[in-house]
């Protein structure tokens, strides 16, 4: 086991899609393993699900899946040509889902209303910022914009519209086909893609218990939401969407386009701090080790960067196209590996947070707050909870204690879902009858591992009736 709270996400693609090249992953440090829906087809998908499931066997650590599904991403559909070249001044023409295209003339994919929510003077960015168009003239299925900076422009690149408020669903039919074939092959997390405000979590949630209905799935832990915040409106209702969603993701892609560059990394910072409030897991996306997508070293400033979402205490780090597409997959897990052990263990990570989570299960916080002020009044190798859902593994992570969080749960899912956030080390552990026997099982298991030793003490988080959700009712030193 590798000593480090803060996880590690890696996104699957054609360079690290071997149960092989996984294996080497796991071992080096990744925790769960994001499908990009905006590529490949369920066919793909379905493979990678079954190699990863292989993986997790293999090296009998939980990985937990997580499916982000595209949204309604706004792109260029055609102009004619691949790409075109335009220059600073010039004038084009951006119609709506057209086919028959005159010259400069461009059309784009993208819902029928989007023109509505445009005005002249707004700025559209394409091809993640690298082009800039000025908005000049409306039209009924058109509009007409002046290049600002220009460049290459090419078929199917991403266009972001910071000034504009787009009332678009956040989830299209496609994305609705992909969030059902998630939840039929038991995907653990969806990644709900340019979320806006609390109701689109809450829309796409009755999709799920839809879907779950629909084939006959009785999972006890439902699918979890991680909301990517990567729309301004997004940061505007950022209290709203942490109260209704499971976890979020700083998107900083299209985060950096919706928002001015400079507010990124403040935005970061108090989108961490804000989860970790609420004790909803945070993650931290985008670019961290962008250059060993083709080099062996990461830049400085890319070290930098991790080492600053460790300090600002992320639950978890996502890699997306160094892993996915990059030449060093299995490097590029080990080197935030090494970048995240090295910052934990420096006195800059200072761990401990107060708690400020506000919710009606006061006894529940209460007393996982008081099992990491134990801990360290005296001297716990580690804490050990007990959960079904996995709350009270989340409740007690955000506090950061000092020593390694270790949740025995009987569910799969749950020991999948909990693995996400810092320092947690889930086990599955049978049903037990009485909290000596779940004592008596968990200590074994302690010792197995040899994660403390006899005559050690831990801080036990449980309650009573064993096996029965939100009672968490005890905590008390014991010895191993």
């Amino acid at each position: 086991m590798i000593n480090k709270s803060t996880k590690i996400g890696a996104t699957i693609g054609p360079a690290c899609d071997s149960v092989s090249t996984l294996v080497k992953m796991a071992k080096a440090g990744m925790n769960f393993a994001r499908l990009n829906f905006s590529h490949g087809d369920h066919k793909s998908h379905l493979k990678l699900i079954k190699n990863i499931r292989s993986t997790e066997k293999k090296v009998k650590v939980p990985i937990a899946i997580m499916g982000d599904i595209r949204g309604p991403r706004i792109r260029l559909d055609g102009f004619g040509e691949e790409c075109i070249k335009i220059k600073a001044g010039e004038k084009l023409e951006f119609v709506i889902n057209k086919k028959n295209l005159k010259k400069r003339q461009i059309s784009i994919d993208a819902p029928e209303n989007l023109l509505s929510f445009l005005k002249v003077k707004h700025t559209v960015l394409i091809d993640d910022g690298r082009i800039e168009i000025k908005i000049l003239k409306m039209g009924k299925t058109s509009f007409v914009g002046k290049v600002i900076e220009g460049g290459k422009l090419c078929e199917h690149k991403g266009l972001n519209f910071p000034d504009s408020s787009l009332n678009i669903p956040p989830m299209s039919e496609k994305d609705r086909v992909d969030l059902e074939f998630c939840i039929k092959n038991k995907v653990d997390f969806i990644a709900l893609s340019f979320v806006k405000n609390a109701k689109d979590i809450k829309d796409a949630r009755k999709l799920i218990k839809y879907f779950e209905k629909k084939h006959k799935i009785n999972n006890k832990q439902s699918i979890q939401i991680i909301a990517k915040i990567e729309r301004h409106e997004a940061v505007e209702n950022i209290d709203e969407i942490i109260k209704e969603t499971d976890g979020i993701m700083v998107a900083r892609g299209d985060l950096g386009l919706e928002l001015k560059s400079y507010q990124v990394p403040l935005a970061q910072k108090s989108l961490i701090d804000l989860a970790n409030k609420a004790a909803k897991p945070v993650i931290v996306a985008t670019q961290m080790l962008d250059s060993m997508q083709q080099n062996k070293r990461p830049t400085r400033a890319e070290v930098s960067d991790v080492a600053n979402a460790v300090i600002d205490h992320a639950d978890a780090l996502l890699l997306t196209n160094e892993t996915a597409a990059g030449k060093h997959p299995v490097l590029v897990v080990k080197t935030m590996t090494d970048i995240i052990v090295a910052t934990e263990d420096s006195v800059y990570d200072d761990k401990n947070l107060e708690p400020e989570v506000k919710r009606d299960e006061s006894i529940d916080e209460s007393i996982s707050e008081l099992s990491a002020l134990l801990a360290e009044d005296v001297g716990a190798k580690l804490i050990l909870a007990t959960s079904l859902t996995g709350e009270t593994g989340r409740l007690i992570s955000h506090v950061r204690p000092q020593v390694p969080i270790m949740v025995a749960t009987a569910d799969e899912r749950t020991l999948r879902q909990v693995n996400l956030s810092w320092g947690v080390n889930p086990f599955v552990l049978p049903r037990c009858k009485s909290l000596e026997e779940l004592i008596k099982k968990s200590v074994a298991y302690i010792k197995k591992k040899k994660l403390a030793k006899k005559g050690e003490l831990m801080i036990v988080v449980s309650g009573e009736p064993v096996g029965t959700a939100g009672h968490v009712n005890l905590v008390e030193v014991r010895e191993v």
